[in-house]
């Protein structure tokens, strides 16, 4: 496996929970408000800041329920969850609105020696089979969040990242459609789409046995 930088691999923690759908949220910079250009691209009045959601849609080989069991079931996610070549030894879900989660998930022992990784965040709303919107972001064991700041995250690294699923039936298949909002455009984002397209690849997997 190739020997990623902390940098990188904390971009690729943080990328997975996700979103749905079609508006892009407005945030702030400072004094400037970040206002939608066109599509899911972002920029502030001075045109200093460039922002673009992450979203990722996927078909799945598996029925709606299964796949929704799989991002809600704490048994489910350890099989899944983290870019390839990483495990998931614990999760722990509070699967309701104002519920918390915290997801766990250790790199190969080649990087610092097996290091662990957490990613905690709280459901905002729940539509059964259609819809998770909740946040996320870094965090320790216990799912207090941790300052990006702290772990040698550039400036531009959120603290939290809004974000989604929007489920859909397609006959006896899934399309999912995960997003993580607000990103600034760079590598950070790009390390943390490359890291939620390794889960979801994994997510295809293990749901293919369950057929």
């Amino acid at each position: 496996m190739k020997r990623m930088n902390y940098p990188a691999l904390a971009a690729l923690v943080a990328s997975a929970l996700i979103v749905a759908g079609g508006q892009a949220t407005k945030a702030k910079t400072g004094a400037s408000t970040v206002k939608v250009l066109k599509g899911n691209y972002m920029t502030d009045t001075t045109g200093n800041v460039e922002k673009r959601d992450l979203v990722i849609t996927r078909v799945f080989d598996a029925p709606v329920e299964l796949v929704w069991k799989a991002w809600t079931d704490p048994e489910y996610v350890m099989r899944w969850w983290g870019p390839t070549g990483f495990t998931s030894p614990s999760c722990k879900i509070d699967f309701r609105e104002g519920g918390k989660f915290v997801f766990h998930m250790r790199a190969p022992k080649e990087f610092q020696g097996g290091q662990d990784f957490y990613t905690s965040g709280v459901y905002k709303k729940i539509v059964p089979l259609t819809l998770i919107e909740f946040s996320q972001g870094l965090a320790d064991k216990d799912g207090n969040r941790i300052d990006p700041a702290t772990m040698g995250m550039p400036a531009d690294f959120p603290k939290e990242i809004p974000s989604a699923l929007a489920f859909k039936r397609v006959g006896d298949k899934t399309e999912l459609t995960a997003t993580e909002y607000g990103w600034t455009v760079g590598q950070m984002r790009d390390m943390s789409e490359a890291g939620l397209s390794q889960c979801l690849d994994k997510l295809a997997e293990v749901l293919a046995r369950q057929r």
